[in-house]
């Protein structure tokens, strides 16, 4: 299944607040069939996400932000991997 990077420009939040927005991803995710949440990374200024997600396209990550209540910027196919050697 393909894998997607998903944007989000948010207000600036707190550790707490990152807490309760996990769990609304995780609520959302059990709504929209095919969609695993993979990881997120969060700038440290707390106003950018970059959120890794398993999805059958595009509109079903489009569909989870709506369901989470959470804003979306942008949504990019992701294509291969790469990292140092090992």
């Amino acid at each position: 299944m393909p894998r997607y990077l998903v944007t989000r420009t948010l207000p600036s939040v707190d550790a707490a607040q990152l807490e309760a927005i996990g769990a609304k991803v995780v609520a959302a995710c059990e709504q929209v069939e095919g969609m695993q949440w993979i990881k997120s990374h969060v700038s440290a200024d707390g106003t950018r996400s970059f959120c890794e997600f398993i999805a059958p396209n595009p509109d079903a990550c489009r569909r989870h932000a709506q369901l989470a209540g959470l804003p979306l910027d942008d949504v990019i196919p992701l294509g291969a991997d790469m990292g140092p050697p090992k």
